[in-house]
C-alpha cells in the first residue's frame, strides 16, 4: 500500500468504505490496482513511441529508429553522437530491461540525459530522456531525402512532425510524401566545455614522451585550428601528424603551433599528384594519439571529435576555420561556400558545428565524394564568427559577405528554406493593413514562403502599422517566430523502402516536447497522437476551387465534410463541454485496444482492452461482445480480452476479419473521424470532420438552432431548401474570401436562388441548370454540343430565340434591352423645316440631283405642297 501515491490510497480507501469491501475483497482489489499501476506509472510504458490503439503485436507498425540512425544526446555537460541501437542495447544493460507484450524498455529518467527538441515556440531546447526501447525490426524500414541531402531510417509509422496552422503537429511516416516539409536542425545552442581532459578523451596515454602534450588542454582557437587543419589535410602514424599543404600561411599557423609546444617538425616536398605538393610533419607521439583516437586517420574515415560538439565557441570557430583554409573553397561568382571529403561522418559534423552559428548548410553527394555547400546569405557570419586565414580565401569570402548585404531587402530567393502551414496570416494581416490582398494571395494559396519573402513582409507590415496605427502585433510575432526558427523546414525530396540493418528497431522517450533530433539534422517525434481536443490539432478542409466546384455542381457528399456544432448557453462549462465533445466523437475498437494477437492454427483473433478507456468511455464490455456481428465468426468476451474466433480455415479470411474488428463502431457519431474544440469569443464551440446533423441535434446541449454542416444536401434534408440556400451562400463567399476574391454577395444570392428555386438542389452544370435550359442553342453552347443538337433534332425541337445567348450566336440583335421593342412614328413637319432651313447651301449641280432623287418619294408620300421649304431657301 505505500507504494502507491497518496492520492490513490486515499480514493483506495473511500471507495473500499463506500461498498463496504471485506479485508479479503480489499487486499485482491489492491493487487489488481498495484498492477494496473505498475504498468501505467511512468510514460515508458505508454509504451514507448506507440499509439496505444495500435498493435503491438505487428513490428510493421512501430514507431522507431534503424540501429544505425545516429543520434544527438548529452550528460555531464558532454555531447556524443551515437547509433541509437548502440545506445539503446547499452542503455537496456545498465538500467535493466521490461517486456510489456514484446517490447524492451529501459527507465533511464534518473541518468541525466539530454536531447536536442523542438519547442511549440520553433526553438531547439536541451530535453530530458526519460526511457528507450527496442523491439523486433519489421521486413522493410523506410528511407526519408530531404531537399538539403539529409537522411532518416525508420518504421513506416514513425512519427514526424509538420507545420500546420502555426502550429507543430505530429504525422506518421506512412502519411508522408513528397514535397511536406520536416524541420532540420539550423542552430544547436550548447553550455560550451573549456578544458579537455586528455584522459576522459583517450584515456591512457602512449608511452611516455620527451614532449608531452598537459593532462589538460585549453579548449582555444589555436587549438580548434590545428584539429580543422587537421581534419582537411593531415594523416597520423605513430610517432608523428602529417600535413599536406602549400599555401604558406597555412603552413606557417601549424610551425608556430609546433613550436609553441615544443614539438621538432620535419617538410619535404612530395610529387604523389599531378603537382608538386608539401608535407609538414610534426614529431609528436602524444598529438598523433590525440588526433588518431579522436579524429581518426584516412580520408575516408575521419570524424569531427565528440568532445568539439560540446567545446566553447572559439574551439569550434577555429576547428572550422582550419578546416576550411584546408578543404574549403570561397566562390564568389557562384555566390556559395563549399567542401568535399570522402568522409560522409566527417562533413556531417563539420554541418552540425556550423549550427552554433545559426549557419545552416546543404549536403551533396558527387560520383566520387561527398560535399556541402553553404549559401552566400551566410557569409557575413561566417565571416564574423569562423573567416579565413588564407588571404585569397578571405578576399572571396568578404565579397560574397559585401554582396549578402542587401540580400534579406532584395528581391533574391530562398528555394530551399521555405515555411509553409501558416494558414491566413499573411492574408489576414493585409487585410487589417488595406495592403492589395493579391500580393501574398501566392503565398497562401500555396502554404510556403522563403525566409528572405517573409522577412521584407514583416518589415513592410511593421511600416505600415506604423504609419496607419493599426495592431497586428500578434500576427507580427507570429511571423517574427518563423523567420528567427532554429530549424529549416526541409522539403522531402523521395521516400524507399530498404531493408533494416539488424533485427531490432529502437525508440526514444523524450519528456515534455517529445522530440529528439538524428546526427544528420532531422528532428523527429517519439510517439504519435491520433485523438485530439482542446485545439490540438486543426481540422483541414477542402477550399479554392476544389470547394467551388463542390458547392455549384451539388456534390452528393463533399471531400470533407465538416460541422460547425454550437453549444447552448446552459453547458458551456468545460465538463459539459468535452462531454458533448466525447458523444460526438465517433470510437472504434482499435481505439480501446491496448494489443492484437493472430494465432493462425486456432484461428483467433485477441483483442486486449485498456482498463482506463473502458473505464473513461463508460463501456459495457460484455454488451460490446455481443454487438460485434462478423459473418462466420463468434466474439466473446474473455476476462479483458476480446477474442474472435473464426468458424474457417482462411488465414487471409483471418486477416480481414481483424481489420473489420478493429474498425468496428462502439461509441459516438459514425463518421465523425475527428473532433477539435475551441474558444470563439466567451463561448465553446466544437469543430468536427465528418458530418450527421440529425445525430447531433439528439445531443443534449447542442445548439440546434445555430449548428450547421458544409454538407448542403444535409442541410436540405435535416433543415429544409431555405437553410441549403444559405449555406449555398455562406460558403461560397467564404471560400472566396478565403482566397482574397471580393465578390458581390448578390451575385452568389442568384445563382443559390437558381440552384433551389424549384424546391430541391440542382447543379449549375450540365446536369441541372445548364442543361435544362429550353434553348436548344444555349445547351450546346454550354457543353456536349453534338449530343444536344442529335437530341434536337431527333425530336424535333425549335428554338424560338428568345434569350441572349442563343441571338448573339446567331449575330442578331437579341430581345432584351433596347432589342426588346422597335420605334414607330411620324416625325413633326416643324421638325423638318427647320432642319431644312438649317441646310448649308449646296453646288446647284448636286442639289439638281437631289431634288431629282427625292421627287418619286415625295410623290408616293403625296406630301402638301407647303413642306418643300428647299425653295425658300434658295430665294434667299
Amino acid at each position: 500500500m505505500d507504494s502507491l501515491p497518496i492520492l490513490i490510497r486515499r480514493e483506495f480507501r473511500e471507495y473500499s468504505e463506500k461498498h463496504r469491501l471485506s479485508p479479503a475483497e480489499q487486499e485482491k482489489l489492491l493487487d489488481v490496482v498495484k498492477t494496473v499501476y505498475a504498468k501505467m506509472s511512468y510514460e515508458p510504458e505508454e509504451p514507448v513511441g506507440v499509439v496505444t490503439a495500435q498493435s503491438l503485436s505487428e513490428p510493421a507498425t512501430q514507431m522507431s529508429l534503424d540501429y544505425n540512425e545516429k543520434v544527438i544526446v548529452k550528460q555531464k555537460g558532454s555531447i556524443r553522437i551515437v547509433p541509437i541501437g548502440k545506445f539503446v542495447d547499452m542503455a537496456l544493460e545498465h538500467c535493466g530491461k521490461r517486456d510489456p507484450d514484446g517490447w524492451e524498455v529501459a527507465d533511464v529518467s534518473g541518468e541525466g540525459i539530454l536531447v536536442p527538441g523542438l519547442t511549440e515556440g520553433e526553438k531547439i531546447e536541451w530535453r530530458p530522456l526519460t526511457a528507450c526501447s527496442r523491439h523486433k525490426s519489421p521486413e522493410h524500414l523506410v528511407k526519408i531525402t530531404t531537399a538539403s541531402g539529409r537522411e532518416i531510417t525508420a518504421t513506416d509509422s514513425h512519427s514526424f512532425v509538420i507545420r500546420e496552422n502555426n502550429s507543430i503537429v505530429p504525422v506518421s511516416g506512412k502519411d508522408l510524401i513528397p514535397g511536406d516539409r520536416i524541420p532540420s536542425l539550423k542552430f544547436l545552442p550548447e553550455n560550451c566545455t573549456k578544458l579537455l581532459d586528455l584522459k576522459e578523451a583517450i584515456g591512457e596515454r602512449p608511452a611516455a614522451a620527451k614532449k608531452p602534450l598537459p593532462d589538460k588542454l585549453e579548449l582555444n582557437e589555436k587549438l580548434g585550428w590545428i584539429f580543422g587543419a587537421y581534419l582537411a589535410e593531415g594523416n597520423c602514424t605513430k610517432n608523428y601528424v602529417s600535413f599536406s599543404n602549400v599555401n604558406e600561411e597555412f603552413l606557417s599557423r601549424i610551425r608556430e603551433f609546433a613550436k609553441a609546444h615544443g614539438f621538432t617538425f620535419n617538410e619535404y616536398d612530395n610529387f604523389r599528384g599531378f603537382a608538386r605538393g608539401h608535407d609538414l610533419r610534426i614529431n609528436s607521439t602524444h598529438l598523433s594519439g590525440l588526433l588518431e583516437r579522436t579524429c581518426g586517420t584516412g580520408s575516408s574515415n575521419k570524424r569531427v571529435p565528440d568532445f568539439a560538439y560540446s567545446a566553447n565557441e572559439g574551439f569550434v570557430s577555429g576547428l572550422l576555420r582550419g578546416y576550411f583554409d584546408g578543404d574549403g573553397n570561397f566562390h564568389a561568382e557562384r555566390k556559395l561556400i563549399r567542401a568535399s571529403s570522402n568522409s560522409k561522418e566527417l562533413l556531417d559534423g563539420i554541418c552540425l558545428l556550423l549550427s552554433r552559428f545559426d549557419i545552416f548548410a546543404y549536403k551533396i553527394r558527387t560520383k566520387n565524394q561527398h560535399g556541402l555547400m553553404i549559401p552566400y546569405k551566410y557569409a557575413p557570419i561566417f565571416l564574423k564568427k569562423i573567416g579565413s586565414g588564407i588571404p585569397k580565401k578571405r578576399e572571396g569570402l568578404e565579397k560574397m559577405s559585401g554582396l549578402s548585404k542587401n540580400f534579406w531587402r532584395s528581391a533574391s530567393q530562398d528555394f530551399t528554406d521555405m515555411i509553409g502551414g501558416f494558414g491566413d496570416l499573411l492574408y489576414g494581416a493585409a487585410k487589417k493593413l488595406g495592403y492589395p490582398t493579391r500580393y501574398v494571395n501566392n503565398f497562401t494559396r500555396r502554404q510556403k514562403i522563403g525566409r528572405t519573402a517573409l522577412y521584407r513582409y514583416i518589415k513592410l507590415f511593421e511600416k505600415i502599422s506604423s504609419e496607419k496605427s493599426i495592431d497586428i502585433n500578434s500576427e507580427l510575432e507570429m511571423m517574427r517566430m518563423m523567420f528567427y526558427s532554429d530549424v529549416v523546414w526541409d522539403e522531402i525530396a523521395g521516400i524507399s523502402r530498404v531493408k533494416p540493418s539488424c533485427g531490432h528497431v529502437y525508440d526514444f522517450t523524450v519528456g515534455g516536447t517529445e522530440t529528439f533530433t538524428t546526427f544528420d539534422g532531422i528532428i523527429t517525434h517519439n510517439t504519435m497522437r491520433t485523438y485530439h481536443f482542446a485545439g490540438t490539432a486543426g481540422i483541414q478542409v477542402t477550399l479554392g476551387l476544389p470547394r467551388m466546384i463542390e458547392i455549384f455542381d451539388a456534390r452528393k457528399e463533399p471531400k470533407t465534410p465538416t460541422m460547425t456544432v454550437y453549444i447552448d448557453r446552459d453547458h458551456q462549462t468545460i465538463e459539459d463541454v468535452k462531454r458533448i465533445a466525447e458523444q460526438i466523437k465517433e470510437l472504434k475498437l482499435k481505439d480501446i485496444v491496448v494489443s492484437n494477437l493472430i494465432d493462425l492454427t486456432e484461428m483467433w483473433i485477441k483483442c486486449k482492452l485498456d482498463p482506463l478507456k473502458v473505464k473513461e468511455y463508460e463501456i459495457d464490455t460484455a454488451a460490446l461482445a455481443k454487438k460485434i456481428k462478423i459473418r462466420g465468426a463468434q466474439t466473446t468476451l474473455e476476462g479483458a480480452n476480446l477474442v474472435l474466433k473464426s468458424g474457417g480455415t482462411d488465414i487471409r479470411a483471418l486477416y480481414k476479419m481483424k481489420y473489420t474488428l478493429l474498425e468496428t463502431h462502439v461509441k459516438g457519431i459514425k463518421g465523425v473521424s475527428q473532433v477539435v474544440v475551441t474558444k470563439e469569443g466567451d463561448e465553446w464551440v466544437i469543430n468536427t470532420l465528418g458530418s450527421n446533423l440529425k445525430q447531433v441535434f439528439e445531443i443534449e446541449g447542442v445548439d440546434y438552432a445555430r449548428t450547421t454542416s458544409n454538407n448542403i444536401f444535409e442541410m436540405c434534408e435535416v433543415l429544409g431548401i431555405e437553410a441549403a440556400r444559405t449555406a449555398i451562400i455562406n460558403q461560397a463567399q467564404y471560400t472566396m474570401e478565403e482566397q482574397g476574391l471580393g465578390v458581390d454577395v448578390r451575385y452568389i444570392m442568384l445563382l443559390a436562388d437558381l440552384m433551389t428555386v424549384d424546391g430541391e438542389i440542382k447543379a449549375i452544370g450540365r446536369y441541372g441548370i445548364s442543361g435544362q435550359k429550353p434553348s436548344v442553342l444555349v445547351r450546346a453552347s454550354f457543353e456536349e454540343t453534338k449530343k444536344h443538337l442529335v437530341l434536337a433534332s431527333v425530336k424535333g425541337e425549335k428554338d424560338h430565340l428568345r434569350g441572349a445567348i442563343e441571338n448573339i450566336i446567331l449575330n442578331q440583335v437579341a430581345p432584351i434591352g433596347t432589342g426588346s421593342f422597335d420605334l414607330v412614328g411620324r416625325i413633326p413637319e416643324g421638325l423638318i423645316s427647320e432642319e431644312a432651313e438649317e441646310e448649308p447651301e449646296k453646288p446647284k449641280k448636286e442639289k439638281a440631283k437631289k431634288e431629282k432623287a427625292e421627287k418619286p418619294k415625295k410623290e408616293k408620300a403625296k406630301k402638301p405642297k407647303a413642306v418643300k421649304k428647299p425653295r425658300a431657301a434658295k430665294k434667299k
